[in-house]
């Protein structure tokens, strides 16, 4: 492993209270020691003991120019964020400072960490294992309590404990059948009947209800898709802004307006969602409205709720037809907007293509109906994701992983089940081990280090 001492800002860089400097190295101690100064001039043998906190200076080693008063956090290996000696200086936040004291401390032989850095030693020093580490991305990223609650059990080491209470038992079962295979005169059969239970009821039912646990949980850590699709000029850029109770999107009477994909999030009943407002759906031979379309096809194809708009005023149209058969498989809210334009006694004509939906009146122009709407969208939602959820929900790296160990396991059986020999199917157990072992870190590709410690800011 990289021995460099690295050094970055660990705190947005801008203005305000309290900016951090982290230094995590061998060289962290001496480094510090040639730009600080405490205030006890008597004090010996500073940085000697772990988790103290020394009030003093920053000075400019060059100049001996004070340029900060600071408290300096020392936590000494291997008892430490990184398993490394790591300092932190706390000082007064400001994008210059900052980034003054930085260049002073890399001009003393530490170096700019790379993206996610601090944590990928913390993985390579064995600290934490990589089911921990891309956790700790999941609290920075948490946006509802119960994505931060999934996250802190991810740190605590739930997923973990289980991929490894699996491979312990798979593990167990190629012992016994390599030994079988190199000493067949000398070793016992192997009791089918028992790999066969202990495999279905330890493994396959484990593999099963974690790649279940992601499909149902998923969204709580990445946020349901809502997208509002609809032709062009029913008003679906202001219902965004209703929903988001601010001026996000463009609003015109012009119809095409919102040619891009524009998104935000809220939160509903604690899960987050990010709402989609998408090009108005129509036939055209304008080249970049056709592009807007497109996109808005891609994002409603990775939808969990479609917000089907629809302008009271104006007929069922064949664009509405159209998009609506291609959105019909989907999760879908009919919206009717423009009651505002309506008499208060006059009714409104439900083409019987839609009676099969949900159908919520609106005018967000008058902000009419969005409660009613919000209530629908949460009736779903509650739907999807159950208050139980399980704290064991794995991301897609992980799941991709669970379901290559399960078809492995599944294919091991069915050989093992045929009479084939132990070579064949030991090969499958190995795989499993494979993947199983790639969650957790064991023996994983450095590229794939790589694409997951690059998703970290350069301080964490």
């Amino acid at each position: 492993m990289d021995k460099d001492t690295i050094a970055a800002i660990s705190t947005p860089v801008g203005s305000g209270g309290i900016g951090i400097i982290k230094i995590s190295g061998d060289k962290a101690k001496h480094i510090t020691s040639l730009i600080f100064r405490k205030s006890k001039k008597n004090e010996v043998n500073y940085f000697k003991e772990s988790h103290k906190l020394y009030h003093g200076h920053i000075i400019d080693p060059d100049s001996n120019q004070i340029l900060d008063e600071v408290l300096v956090s020392v936590m000494l290996a291997p008892h430490s964020y990184t398993g490394e000696d790591v300092i932190e200086i706390n000082v007064h936040s400001g994008t210059f400072i900052l980034k003054t004291i930085l260049n002073i401390i890399i001009r003393k032989d530490a170096r700019l960490a790379e993206p996610g850095e601090f944590t990928k030693r913390a993985f390579l020093n064995g600290r934490i294992d990589l089911t921990q580490a891309e956790a700790i991305i999941d609290i920075i990223n948490s946006n509802s309590l119960k994505a931060l609650e999934i996250a802190n059990a991810q740190v605590d080491g739930v997923l973990r404990n289980e991929i490894e209470s699996m491979l312990t038992v798979l593990n167990d079962i190629i012992v016994k059948i390599e030994a079988v295979i190199d000493f067949p005169d000398e070793t016992e059969n192997i009791n089918i009947d028992e790999y066969i239970s202990v495999l279905e009821n330890s493994i396959i039912i484990k593999l099963n209800k974690l790649i279940s646990d992601y499909n149902e949980g998923h969204v709580i850590r990445e946020g349901l898709k809502v997208v509002i699709a609809g032709r062009p000029n029913v008003g679906k850029s202001s219902l965004m802004n209703v929903l988001l109770k601010k001026e996000r999107s463009i609003v015109t009477s012009i119809p095409g307006t919102t040619r891009d994909i524009i998104d935000e999030t809220i939160i509903i009943s604690g899960i987050p969602a990010v709402i989609f407002d998408t090009a108005g759906f129509h036939n055209t031979v304008d080249p970049v409205e056709e592009i807007g379309i497109q996109k808005a096809l891609e994002i409603i194809n990775n939808s969990d709720i479609i917000l089907f708009m629809l302008d009271v005023i104006n007929p069922f149209t064949e664009d509405d037809r159209t998009l609506l058969e291609i959105v019909k498989d989907k999760e879908l809210i009919v919206v009717l907007n423009k009651i505002d334009l309506l008499n208060e006694n006059s009714l409104i004509e439900i083409n019987k293509e839609l009676k099969c939906f949900p159908i919520v009146r609106v005018s967000s122009l008058c902000n009419t109906g969005i409660d009613v709407l919000k209530e629908t969208i949460k009736e779903i939602t509650t739907k999807s994701v159950h208050s139980d959820c399980s704290c064991i929900v794995p991301n897609l790296r992980q799941k991709t992983a669970i379901e290559n160990c399960l078809k492995n396991m599944k294919s091991f059986l069915n050989g093992i089940k045929a009479g084939l020999p132990y070579e064949f199917i030991s090969l499958d157990i190995h795989e499993a081990i494979t993947e199983l072992s790639q969650i957790v870190g064991i023996k994983i590709k450095l590229n794939i280090l790589d694409q997951i410690f690059n998703k970290f800011c350069i301080g964490k």
